[in-house]
């Protein structure tokens, strides 16, 4: 009788599901392409009324979720604080156009308990470290089959 090897971190990783939110459907395609490139499953709105029903509806499936910080219909922030009532545990990292400083954004806006900020334009290789390391350190890759539950695909749907 052989013994199973557990899955490697870094196999693990590449299980792990990144919800994207983003009004401009050109960054949406970059992040995308760039984390699909390293392996991860993405899925893209939008619209975050839109993001926020489906997040709703699935609040386990993902173990990141990256949004922009302004967008019609509702900001990142509002979104954040959203989520975080639904799942305090997901690793948030928010981009932004603006300068915003991860200190800045923990002084400012310590209730949002966002993991990570990005400025636009995005430096891909910083995006990517960034999941790998928020992925490294989160507690999600030590449960047992690991199951994201995550639609494979990525889809932009367009405003309400």
């Amino acid at each position: 009788m052989q013994a199973q090897s557990s899955p490697t971190p870094a196999a693990q990783q590449k299980n792990a599901a990144i919800l994207l939110i983003d009004d401009e459907e050109d960054i949406l395609s970059i992040f995308k392409n760039s984390l699909k490139a390293a392996g991860y499953s993405t899925y893209g709105f939008i619209n975050p009324i839109a993001a926020f029903v489906h997040f709703r509806q699935n609040p386990k499936a993902y173990q990141i979720i990256i949004t922009d910080v302004r967008m019609p219909g509702m900001s990142g922030f509002e979104l954040v604080r959203k989520i975080r009532r639904i799942n305090p545990d997901v690793k948030i990292i928010m981009t932004s156009s603006f300068e915003m400083s991860m200190n800045e954004a923990k002084r400012v806006l310590p209730s949002l308990k966002i993991d990570g900020v990005v400025d636009k334009p995005v430096g891909l290789a910083k995006l990517n470290d960034m999941v790998k390391n928020l992925l490294e350190s989160s507690k999600w890759m030590q449960k047992v089959g690991v199951s994201n539950g995550a639609p494979s695909s990525f889809t932009c749907l367009p405003h309400f």
